[in-house]
């Protein structure tokens, strides 16, 4: 699968699990996020570093950033390989449980 093909399919993937309401990034949510499809608050970060430069807000993103960290992922994110690898595994992982998340009522 290509990037943009593998980039297509955790949205799709998200959607599936998350529903109309998304994923807040609340701490309740990436609890269950770890214990049913073992991704990390580091692998959502990652995630949305991706997300903001396809949406080519990057450099807002990583405005809170120290200049060595936003060195650190701006050479992530300029290495195609290593995202598509990233995405690739974080794809596997979402399809690897059918579990959808119950957002509570407030």
């Amino acid at each position: 699968m290509t990037k943009d093909e593998l980039f297509d399919g955790v949205l799709a993937e998200m959607e599936r699990v998350w529903g109309e309401l998304g994923f807040g990034g609340e701490f309740e949510a990436y609890d269950w996020l770890l214990t049913h499809y073992g991704i990390t608050q580091e692998d959502d970060n990652t995630w949305m570093d991706i997300c903001a430069q396809d949406r080519g807000e990057l450099q807002d993103a990583l405005a809170d950033l120290a200049e060595d960290q936003r060195a650190e992922v701006e050479a992530f994110l300029a290495d195609d390989a290593r995202v598509t690898d990233f995405l690739k595994k974080l794809l596997q992982r979402y399809q690897s449980s059918d579990a959808v998340y119950q957002h509570g009522d407030g």
